[in-house]
């Protein structure tokens, strides 16, 4: 009897272990406190979605116990965004957790040229600034078009962000090969890109910070001319010049992922004759980057050849360039300990993704893969262009001690793919003697606060572009608990912030000199430092 009561005990210990929990609450517009309907509603893992209904509520079902960062999205692409950590315990069902979307800024006014006369058809775009595998980057974050009176509404700004507006007269197609008049002085002025306020200099450009649901007006932008210079030179493939498919668009600012979504944008292009060569003109100074492609014949294909270059135009043209386009690479690489193996094989899967830094995927290009840990892998279609390697599926006490391609680091670099010489492949060396950072945070009185960004900091970076690359953040849950990713044995600065850090130099360099009044400690290998913060606002 005592045995089968035991055996009961266990099977229902189990049981309870086992059960799922639900989160149940309402999506509202911060400031009117107006109920959202049709906002996406995320939990990850898991990946358990819902949607609101008419009234604003939602509600997450069959949420395994542990800890689950739920996002809230409206509209899509770059709508109103917003996430909550929360911890569900077995069997429990959350109620009334709410979430308050901050309204996305506007603004608004008119595109003219040297006379105030507007311009309707100019491409206005919003660019965001932000340190990216350490450098800063130039990445559009939305973009429209001025109407028949030059008039323009750019959308998309989230609050507390900086932002820079430019405008250009963007062309759809190219002559491969341009009459404007061999003779510079011949040509007649080429239209300038310029940002607000009236400078065609992107570091002179007047960075726009608005609040949440401002429409900002009158930030009018007149449009110049100045020299037309030109670029010529030859597409080939490795069988020798070809009519490709080629595009010409300013290197920065370019397509990409920026804050919490992407934005990509065709550049003006055309194709080349049988003779691979082309002359495009009515460029300003600057630098460009060169794409040239055959086209796939079928929609679920890569393109057969394809391949990148970046030139620079001064106070002249720039002559015989010459771009290679080549077919599509097989990345091969492996997943290696950087120290003993343990002892129990590794069950889970590393996740391996390789993203573009300038363009979308292509359909048939084989970006994403999965490996054993240890284990080999395979990616057999990829572009020659630039990638970020995204990684995920580590648990416990390991993580990504480096990463190396043809055995250069590119833990914190782009990962150029073809650029080695030979079978290079990719290594991926994980080690699993990291430390932990258990974080409370509490107000004055010692009452948890929830929703609080924790900023990981490690203390060896040397400049605030590789601090941004390094940096390591999280929220607190309902409890005001935080427990931090593996982290490699070392030094670091710690400090709770009530307001999110974006990759934008604006926060960077903030939280780089607030560094003095973090709380610095020291990780040990496979050992968790507990700590308690008091939130401290990021001037």
């Amino acid at each position: 009897m005592r045995k089968t009561l035991i055996t009961m005990l266990l099977a229902a210990g189990a049981a309870l272990a086992q059960a799922t929990g639900s989160i149940t609450g309402v999506v509202y517009e911060a400031g009117t406190k107006t109920p959202m309907a049709d906002a996406d509603v995320v939990s990850r893992p898991g990946q358990i979605r819902a949607k609101t209904d008419a009234h604003g509520h939602y509600t997450l079902r069959d949420l395994s116990p542990g800890q689950h960062t739920v996002g809230v999205h409206a509209g899509q692409g770059r709508g109103a965004h917003a996430s909550r950590v929360i911890t569900v315990n077995a069997g429990q069902d959350l109620a009334m957790v709410d979430f308050y979307l901050p309204g996305q800024g506007e603004i608004a006014g008119r595109i003219l040229d040297e006379n105030k006369e507007p311009l309707p058809g100019m491409s206005v775009y919003l660019v965001a600034r932000e340190y990216s595998l350490g450098a800063l980057r130039y990445v559009f974050a939305s973009m429209t078009t001025s109407d028949d009176q030059g008039e323009y509404h750019l959308q998309r700004a989230e609050p507390g962000r900086a932002y820079l507006v430019m405008s250009e007269k963007k062309r759809a197609k190219l002559d491969a090969i341009s009459d404007v008049p061999l003779i510079p002085k011949l040509r007649k002025p080429a239209p300038v890109p310029i940002y607000y306020p009236d400078t065609p200099y992107i570091e002179g450009a007047q960075p726009v910070v608005l609040r949440a649901g401002e429409h900002r007006e009158g930030m009018d932008i007149h449009l110049s001319r100045g020299p037309s210079y030109c670029i010529d030179g030859v597409l080939e493939t490795g069988s020798g010049p070809g009519a490709l498919h080629f595009f010409i668009g300013a290197r920065q600012p370019g397509s990409g992922a920026s804050g919490d979504g992407g934005f990509f944008t065709m550049p003006p292009g055309g194709v080349a004759g049988t003779d691979g060569k082309i002359r495009v003109c009515d460029l300003s100074p600057g630098e460009y980057q060169i794409t040239a492609m055959s086209w796939p014949a079928k929609p679920q294909d890569p393109p057969p050849f394809f391949g990148t270059a970046v030139t620079a135009i001064t106070d002249k043209d720039v002559h015989n360039v010459r771009l290679t386009a080549h077919p599509p690479v097989r990345l091969s690489g492996e997943v290696v300990w950087a120290a003993t193996p343990p002892d129990k094989p590794v069950e889970s899967k590393l996740s391996i993704w390789l993203e573009p830094l300038t363009r979308a995927s292509w359909q048939g290009e084989t970006t994403q893969t999965e490996s054993s840990i240890p284990g080999e892998f395979s990616l057999p279609f990829l572009l020659m262009d630039d990638f970020r390697a995204r990684l995920h599926g580590l648990s416990g006490g390991m993580y990504f001690k480096e990463i190396t391609y043809a055995g250069v680091s590119v833990l914190h670099e782009p990962l150029r793919v073809g650029s080695a010489m030979g079978n290079a492949s990719l290594r991926i060396v994980v080690a699993r003697d990291g430390g932990f950072a258990a974080v409370k945070v509490a107000d004055k009185d010692g009452n948890p606060v929830p929703d609080s960004y924790v900023l990981v900091m490690p203390a060896d970076s040397n400049s605030e572009a590789s601090f941004a690359d390094t940096l390591i953040s999280g929220q607190t849950d309902q409890n005001g608990t935080y427990t931090s990713v593996a982290l490699a044995p070392g030094k670091y600065y710690v400090l709770a912030s009530p307001m999110a850090i974006d990759k934008s130099p604006e926060s960077i360099g903030t939280l780089w000199h607030a560094r003095s009044h973090a709380t610095e400690i020291d990780v040990g290998a496979n050992a968790t430092v507990q700590l308690t913060l008091t939130p401290t606002t990021l001037n």
